[in-house]
């Protein structure tokens, strides 16, 4: 009886021992796959997919759509299908707007303009707003559309995972404790303000005619331009929804056009803009990094990325990318953080 109990005994601690050994090969693994990343504008990466330049690129709508309906890009994956209600453009104000009615104003107006795009019955409306905007035809705004998920407030929960993925890509140079917080969680209260959002959902909600108080004063507005995922923002214009609030168009509200996130951070930084709209993650690393003096206050939209290939390859899947160049907007943006997510298990290689 012994023998058999030492027996047991034994192959217990040998199988223990083997199933160490097949753990740790196999978090040893060396990653066996790479993907090279170049860092391009949007324009650039339409021409140099066309040309062959490059493998692919993963950008925001309404250039995915453009490249599938040109007949040179191919639709391989969406951001959403890869990551639920990922971070992407939000509302953004500078710490020096300290106007409560202003703030309040800017949000059912954005509020507004969601709502108008999520209603059906708005379609055609919408489409016509969206080429106006974007300067593109009807399929390839349409695609755009159907790609974004316009939203009202972000899950900051998906911020903090996109958080880590850009900590662990050493994007930032400050750690939440040398910001003064103790947590991530923390800082993340102290840079989402909802209490402006909560409010005008309300109102809404109980009578969508609620329109706030008109306000007094000036505002200046920095966007990204042709972004499809800040149409909600034309249409607001669009609706007059704007002047409802007190906010005129080319009087007390300036609107002004930028190529990129980091250009609008820069414009924030140098006071040139108030208010803007742009990816959540420009805007942590502006914070995180320079201090950037920003609260967010409200959502703009989630999805509406894509990453395309060229239409005649014979990639199927993210796993066919191995060793294959693509283009981003850069390192840090919410291309740069969905890119890490879909190649998880590649090693990046900027080039």
């Amino acid at each position: 009886m012994k023998s058999y109990i030492y027996t047991i005994i034994i192959g217990l601690i040998l199988f223990s021992a083997g199933f160490v050994v097949y753990e740790k090969s196999h978090a040893q693994k060396p990653i066996n796959k790479s993907i090279n990343v170049v860092s391009m504008t949007a324009d650039e990466m339409s021409a140099s997919l066309a040309n062959g330049t490059i493998a692919g690129f993963i950008s925001w709508e309404p250039y995915p759509a453009k490249a599938v309906d040109e007949g040179y890009g191919r639709y391989l994956v969406n951001s959403s299908d890869i990551w639920e209600n990922h971070p992407s453009c939000v509302l953004a104000i500078s710490e020096d707007l300290k106007d409560e009615d202003m703030i309040r104003a800017l949000v059912w107006a954005e509020v507004k303009g969601a709502r108008f795009i999520n209603n059906p019955s708005n379609r055609e409306k919408v489409l016509k707003y969206g080429q106006e905007f974007s300067g593109l035809d009807r399929n390839e705004v349409s695609s755009a559309i159907d790609n974004t998920v316009f939203i009202e407030y972000p899950d900051v929960s998906q911020v903090k995972k996109a958080i880590d993925i850009q900590a662990k890509a050493g994007t930032f140079k400050n750690t939440m404790e040398s910001l003064g917080y103790n947590n991530t969680d923390e800082f993340l209260s102290s840079l989402f303000v909802d209490k402006y959002y909560n409010e005008v959902s309300k109102k809404l909600n109980e009578n969508p005619n609620w329109t706030p108080s008109p306000v007094n004063g000036s505002l200046r507005f920095g966007y990204i331009e042709g972004n499809i995922h800040y149409l909600s923002m034309y249409i607001a214009q669009k609706e007059g929804y704007f002047e409802k609030a007190g906010l005129s168009p080319g009087k007390n509200v300036q609107f002004t056009s930028y190529r990129s996130g980091r250009a609008i951070t820069d414009a924030l930084k140098h006071r040139e803009v108030d208010v803007a709209t742009l990816g959540s993650t420009v805007l942590l690393r502006y914070r995180i990094n320079d201090n950037g003096r920003i609260r967010i206050v409200n959502g703009v939209n989630t999805g509406g990325t894509s990453l395309v290939v060229r239409a005649g390859s014979n990639i199927s899947s993210i796993d066919d990318m191995d060793g294959l160049k693509i283009a981003t907007p850069g390192f840090g943006t919410c291309q740069d953080t969905l890119m890490r997510k879909m190649f998880a298990g590649f090693e990046i290689k900027p080039v």
